[in-house]
């Protein structure tokens, strides 16, 4: 029996080292140095919102996508909420800039984003893979 809790314990651990498991940072500020992410256009209603294609980890039990979750932070990088994004819904959000952190590779990445009424967000992979990293 204990050579099965041993064997359970070991995959729990390689399961956890390549999941690449998200820490959100404590802090992620607004930095007027780096690339924005503006709203694509369309939509309709009061409030914006953001899409977010994050690392695809595979599919469920129940034939649904599972995605690395996200975390948003405001403008002076206090940290609001996380995403768990399994279906990449539309988050709605105030009008206002964000800085969106995911983790790709175990390295958790930044972008800026600004959220327009009644327009939508879109960030995609590939700006995440070319962002900078979230300290």
């Amino acid at each position: 029996m204990h050579r099965d809790s041993v064997g359970f314990s070991c995959a729990l651990l390689v399961l956890f080292a390549f999941s690449g498991c998200a820490v959100a940072p404590s802090h992620a500020a607004w930095n007027a140095e780096e690339k924005v992410i503006q709203p694509a256009g369309g939509g309709d209603g009061p409030s914006g919102s953001l899409v977010v294609e994050s690392v695809f980890l595979g599919t469920g039990d129940r034939g649904n996508e599972q995605r690395r979750p996200f975390f948003l932070y405001d403008e002076q990088g206090n940290y609001l909420t996380h995403h768990q994004n399994h279906s990449m819904s539309a988050v709605p959000l105030r009008a206002g800039r964000y800085v969106v952190v995911t983790s790709i590779l175990n390295t958790n990445k930044r972008v800026q984003v600004v959220i327009r009424e009644g327009q939508t967000t879109v960030v995609h992979l590939s700006d995440f893979k070319s962002a900078p990293e979230a300290q």
